[in-house]
């Protein structure tokens, strides 16, 4: 942890550099053209290299986890902000974006090019006038009215992050940094799902952290620049968000001996799909799937996609979790459609016609050959076809995607886990229909005997009624038991595990019973809690008024992120001890604690939660 002194010496050492960077091209500058001195001009294009006196900055999107099924807004807005008070525009639009798709996954939105600077924040609009947001009823996606806590109707929501004085990404030519937003969209909302339509109050939150520690998944698209392949890498212009059009700067991706490929239908490995990319022409789509390394700033691809094999491009794609299947028609549950002009079409259900020929493939293991019958219920897939008349006529391709499944554990085997089931990606388990999963009728999956193939992980004990999130994949149709094929699990104990808790009204300035660097415990007394007080793992929720005593929060030794909100106003930080300072300056003055929300660590029973990530919301801050 940082010291006050040792702190003071940092951000001596980022002005000094940042001066020398900005002396050596001739100074700095600022506005809409983003000048980077009295004769350079920092315009956002396809180089790599910017010109002197230029520098650049990656911008990525994620999320937590949350209860939200759908939640698209426009991004009319977002802008870096320099110490002298200027701003700096980074989109070329305003931008329609579903958040709920950055679950588990960050979409790299921009490289932009920027006078060489240390800067100090970010600016955000958001408008809400079309906004399609909707949660999880009885097992329906319903619509949801969105409401500031007076019963205003939200329209225009313009928010400033105070990035983290510790951290500010300083744009420089090479390497450039990172800055990811997350939406924090938990944090940001109480739900009431008791009102029709349901009601959702909202205290916008987003946390912005550059060059975020790994792991950090990332989907990269655009169009093909060019390839190089004793570097072996290739260069894309970035379009992101389902853009038919428009640049947002040119980004290196790099491959190695791990990384697959599908070039208009066809199935390359390593090296060869770099040199079969080299003879597409110029502008070609490309998708690619891959990890941040934050220490050389770089991103390296396990998958790619490139021309028609990106959704979208020529054929269109539908994305959701098999709700049922019946001969050849499936039945999915929360929709997107990729059109090739670039909308996405969200319905909650929708029919797909699987025809036998139909190919199907597993990213990362393209060289298994699967027929049609490999896809079954529960399993998240994407599938390329032609749609017409709300029916696909052709599905010329269905690819299994990494599928999570929300359990607690009933007992355990060397072989397999048996579970009970209660969701399929955050969608209740038990909606879905299993009849003829099994060999027989009786083998049927039974969501609360659930038989999860683990004999690809590492041998472990597991508790029983443990909360689990099991990534992995359904069985082939008609195949079980076992019924699900596991790759990874989280147990929740080191991260993912969230907790939340609201104050009744505008908040309480009670709502904190110990605050220092140490950590804080949140006051739980019946009188001032408002609708929500649990931890969350996975779809399991622990009510906070069953353990023996209050919560202690205990931020993690390194990498933890912490922020203040004050009305549009969000204080960010990486010292826990200087946040605690500030929050507890805010609190002496009279500021009420409206929403404490964490993200970390927990093991059933503790009285103490590890956390990475922490946000409190003040409740009568204007």
């Amino acid at each position: 942890m940082l010291r006050e002194k040792d702190f003071s010496a940092r951000c001596r050492v980022c002005a000094l550099i940042a001066t020398i960077l900005l002396s050596a091209c001739g100074g700095g500058g600022g506005g809409g053209s983003h000048s980077g001195g009295d004769k350079v001009v920092c315009e956002t294009s396809d180089a790599i290299v910017p010109p002197d006196g230029c520098g650049r900055l990656l911008v990525g999107f994620t999320d937590l986890d949350g209860d939200f099924v759908r939640y698209q807004v426009a991004i009319t807005s977002l802008r870096v902000l320099r110490a002298n008070g200027t701003g700096i525009e980074l989109l070329e639009k305003d931008n329609t974006v579903d958040l709920v798709q950055y679950k588990g996954l960050a979409e790299l939105v921009t490289a932009a090019t920027l006078p060489v600077d240390v800067y100090v924040g970010v600016e955000i609009t958001l408008d809400y006038t079309d906004a399609d947001i909707r949660v999880d009823v009885d097992g329906a996606a319903e619509k949801v009215e969105v409401r500031y806590p007076d019963g205003r109707r939200v329209r225009e929501l313009k928010l400033t992050l105070d990035l983290d004085p510790d951290n500010r990404p300083l744009a420089r030519p090479v390497p450039p940094p990172l800055l990811l937003l997350d939406f924090s969209l938990t944090a940001s909302h109480i739900v009431d799902t008791r009102e029709t339509p349901p009601l959702v109050e909202i205290y916008p939150v987003i946390t912005a952290e550059a060059n975020p520690p790994p792991p950090q998944k990332f989907r990269l698209r655009g169009p093909l620049l060019d390839v190089d392949q004793r570097q072996l890498s290739y260069r894309i212009a970035l379009r992101p968000f389902y853009l038919s059009r428009g640049r947002q700067g040119g980004v290196e991706i790099f491959v190695d001996g791990n990384t697959e490929w599908e070039i208009d239908g066809e199935v390359f490995f390593s090296t060869n799909g770099l040199a079969a990319l080299e003879e597409q022409p110029a502008d070609t789509a490309t998708l690619a799937f891959g990890h941040f390394d934050s220490d050389r700033h770089r991103f390296t691809a396990s998958v790619v996609y490139v021309g028609s094999s990106v959704p979208g491009e020529i054929q269109e794609a539908l994305h959701g979790h098999v709700l049922a299947r019946e001969g050849n028609l499936l039945t999915l549950i929360d929709t997107r459609l990729i059109r090739t002009d670039g909308s996405v079409l969200y319905e909650d259900e929708r029919q797909l016609l699987l025809p036998v020929d139909t190919r199907v493939i597993r990213p990362g293991f393209f060289t298994a050959q699967r027929t049609s019958a490999a896809v079954s219920v529960g399993q998240r897939i994407t599938a390329l076809g032609l749609w017409k008349d709300a029916q696909w006529l052709n599905a010329a391709e269905v690819r299994l995607l990494p599928t999570a499944l929300d359990a607690t554990v009933n007992r355990a085997s060397e072989k397999t886990l048996d579970v009970t089931t209660l969701a399929f990606g955050n969608r209740d388990s038990l909606l879905f229909d299993y009849a003829g999963t099994g060999r027989e009728e009786a083998d049927d999956a039974d969501p609360f005997n659930y038989l999860v193939d683990i004999q690809s992980l590492e041998p472990r004990k597991w508790a029983k009624y443990a909360p689990l999130r099991i990534f992995g994949y359904v069985a082939a149709y008609g195949s079980a038991p076992p019924d699900f094929d596991a790759v990874a699990v989280e147990d929740f104990t080191e991260r993912g595990a969230q907790l939340m808790v609201t104050w009744a009204g505008d908040g309480s300035t009670q709502a904190l019973l110990s605050l220092d660097a140490n950590g804080l415990r949140p006051n739980l007394a019946a009188g001032i809690l408002g609708s929500d007080f649990y931890i969350r793992r996975g779809a399991v929720f622990t009510n906070l008024l069953d353990l023996n005593r209050a919560i202690l929060l205990q931020p993690v030794l390194e990498h933890g992120l912490y922020a203040i909100v004050a009305g549009d106003l969000i204080r960010l930080y990486s010292d826990f001890g200087a946040f605690a300072v500030d929050l507890d300056r805010y609190i002496v003055g009279g500021a009420a604690v409206k929403i404490l929300h964490a993200e970390g660590g927990y093991r059933s029973g503790a009285v103490v939660m590890s956390v990475n990530q922490l946000e409190v919301v003040l409740g009568n801050i204007d």
